[in-house]
């Protein structure tokens, strides 16, 4: 028997957790994916963002799931599904996040860097643009430290006290599937609905693991509901802040947030290079207030819910074919004052010139 047949053959053996798709479906989402759309980025790292877009479906029935939800599947039920080495993938995406950190080390030991690039010339997070664009490394690091720390749970919270808004806020934990399923809870509830008030609780039972645990998952715990925030919003008022570096540097935490989430060790990464920026460089500039700022300044306002563009990785680096242009191009564009394509972002909530005129308006009513 060959390796794929047995492959195979375990797979249909192998029972399955209850709210996990059936990797056929895994497999035919994917291939849908694969087959209509480009990424501007290396196709192997299209190939890991494509599994997380994957996740996102089969949680939410969108896709090839048509409505039919599985809170449970993770991804590693993906990876297995597409019939790679679930080891292997984690070290590919824990590779991208360590050249951001040593893009920081090497910076901090005085390297003369031009491009957001790794030290074999290489684009940050394999995104091809980021090779042609000129930065300033110091305003890449501002970016980097105000991105990776505007969706901890402490500046969300901060941010809500000091500008009276109501963002949702929330913490990725290492679930235990087994004790998920005893509590009555999903996935999906997890990450929907308000548990601020139970963490202890949910502590007692034994439902955050550690790493390495069997039946774990890195999940997202919500504490508090409200409206989110807009991770475009974030990359282009970063911009505003500090400068177009700033702004590709919003957009490296961003990518390492999502990368974080499927790594052989979990942890905070993003906010982890935040504090190893703030280490190394304490006359950088910016402080944890910055990082409320711009808290504040992606927030989605509750008459705008649904009508502001929230990018995932995949949405930003995703081509329209017909433009020859992303998202994150749109948005490095608009923050360099060059010409740039109308295209609807997202979902459709709105095209990025009328996005802009919104970040526009709201940052000048800031500065005032």
């Amino acid at each position: 028997m060959s390796v794929r047949n047995r492959h195979n053959r375990a797979l249909r053996k192998e029972p399955r957790l209850e709210g996990v798709a059936p990797p056929q479906l895994l497999r035919e989402d994917f291939a849908t994916l694969d087959a209509k759309m480009v990424l501007r980025c290396a196709y192997d790292v299209e190939q890991l963002i494509l599994a997380q877009s994957i996740q996102g479906h089969a949680h939410m029935g969108h896709g090839i799931f048509y409505g039919k939800t599985y809170p449970n599947t993770t991804l590693d039920d993906i990876i297995r599904a597409l019939r790679l080495e679930p080891g292997t993938a984690k070290d590919e995406r824990q590779e991208l996040i360590d050249e951001v950190m040593e893009f920081v080390d090497r910076v901090a030991a005085g390297e003369h860097i031009k491009t957001a690039c790794n030290a074999d010339g290489d684009p940050l997070v394999r995104c091809g643009i980021l090779r042609q664009l000129e930065i300033d490394p110091m305003g890449v690091l501002q970016g980097l430290y105000i991105g990776g720390m505007r969706d901890d749970a402490e500046i969300r919270t901060l941010a809500n006290k000091r500008f009276g808004v109501e963002m949702g806020y929330g913490k990725c934990y290492l679930v235990d599937q087994v004790v998920l399923k005893r509590l009555g809870l999903d996935g999906f509830e997890l990450a929907r609905e308000a548990h601020e008030n139970e963490i202890d609780e949910f502590e007692r039972a034994g439902l955050f693991a550690g790493n390495g645990d069997p039946h774990v998952a890195y999940m997202y715990v919500r504490y508090r509901t409200g409206p989110g925030a807009s991770d475009d919003a974030a990359i282009v008022m970063a911009g505003k802040m500090f400068g177009f570096s700033a702004a590709v540097g919003c957009f490296l935490a961003d990518a390492v947030d999502t990368l974080e989430k499927y790594v052989p060790e979990y942890s905070d990464q993003d906010s982890g290079i935040s504090e190893h920026i703030e280490q190394a460089f304490p006359k950088l500039g910016v402080t944890k207030d910055d990082a409320v700022d711009l808290a504040y300044l992606c927030a989605i306002p509750h008459e705008m819910e649904g009508k502001l563009p929230d990018c995932s990785l995949r949405h930003l680096l995703q081509v329209d074919r017909r433009l020859d242009q992303c998202a994150l191009e749109s948005h490095l564009a608009f923050i360099a004052g060059k010409p740039y394509s109308i295209m609807n972002l997202d979902h459709g909530e709105c095209t990025n010139q009328e996005f802009y005129y919104y970040i526009d308006k709201k940052w000048s009513g800031f500065q005032k």
